[in-house]
């Protein structure tokens, strides 16, 4: 088995989607099966400057405005990118990411509403180049959501407890973006089980 590389894989969805697992899942993978050169990563996060900012942004008492948590984003994002995700792919390693791009355009501009244009003017000085080779998409509704993240250990934060009216603008916006970018972003039912997701991200990645 083998993956051309570097390779830059992302994982998108609303919460509950089960991204996170899916991402630790094919990084657990890679490297038994095929290289130990493979990173998992996250955004927000992914370096000390930029998980600082994810637990502001997080915080249940956190209340911004968008553009202020849009440029926050942007400000973890462009650390991340230059300390980290540039870093690993000049040494030629797989890099896995727990969100990304879609996930700013799903809810700065599907939910928020803001300007499309703008988002990409922002983006372009900090990309440099760096784009996901292949994104995969975990599709999921509202309910299964629910029952999923109220199962989590982990402490909840501010995005876990969207209303169905904000959860579906942003599910909706994903889907938009899934046809976009059709030959980007592999779109997989959630409701599938772990093991079915599972097998479909392994051959999508080794195709």
């Amino acid at each position: 088995m083998a993956i051309k590389k570097p390779f830059f894989i992302c994982f998108e969805g609303v919460e509950g989607s089960g991204k996170s697992t899916q991402a630790k899942l094919l990084h657990n993978f890679i490297k038994k099966n095929i290289t130990k050169n493979v990173i998992l990563t996250r955004e927000p996060g992914g370096t000390l400057f930029s998980e600082k900012i994810r637990n502001l942004m997080l915080d249940k008492k956190t209340n911004i405005s968008p553009l202020t948590e849009f440029f926050l984003l942007m400000a973890a994002r462009n650390e991340h990118i230059i300390s980290k995700i540039n870093f690993y792919l000049k040494k030629n390693f797989i890099i896995i990411c727990d969100r990304f791009f879609y996930s700013t355009l799903a809810y700065q501009h599907y939910l928020e509403g803001m300007e499309k244009k703008f988002i990409f003017n922002i983006q372009k000085k900090i990309f440099n180049k760096i784009h996901p080779d292949i994104t995969f998409l975990i599709d999921l509704n509202k309910k299964e959501s629910q029952v999923r993240i109220s199962k989590r250990s982990k402490k909840s934060n501010r995005f876990d407890k969207l209303s169905s009216y904000h959860f579906n603008k942003i599910r909706n916006g994903f889907i938009k973006i899934s046809k976009m970018y059709k030959n980007k972003i592999v779109l997989i039912k959630g409701s599938k089980s772990l093991n079915e997701i599972q097998n479909e991200i392994n051959k999508k990645t080794l195709k």
